[in-house]
């Protein structure tokens, strides 16, 4: 994980942190108001999470496919180079 993924989502954990206790110790609202708008918030810096792990799910995957190419290339590249070397040795 590069650090300015890790940096959006410590960011994020810790803006979320911050913002419940102070939706807690802040709230004007009855205790049934305070559990309604704390499941609310809840499920939307879950969704928030999950889009970002997400989104470094899909970074992760492209970055390895292109590096299991490249090294699949430089491999089929060395593999042709040795493989007439080979051909022309066991034909001699």
């Amino acid at each position: 994980m590069d650090d300015r993924t890790w940096d959006r989502v410590s960011g994020l954990l810790l803006g979320a942190a911050i913002g419940f206790v102070a939706g807690i110790l802040l709230a004007p609202s009855t205790g049934t108001e305070t559990r309604e708008n704390l499941k609310k918030k809840t499920q939307g810096t879950l969704d928030q999470v999950s889009g970002s792990v997400r989104d470094i799910r899909e970074n992760l995957t492209k970055k390895g496919q292109e590096l299991w190419h490249r090294g699949m290339t430089e491999i089929a590249l060395d593999d042709d180079d040795a493989l007439p070397a080979n051909d022309e040795g066991h034909g001699a």
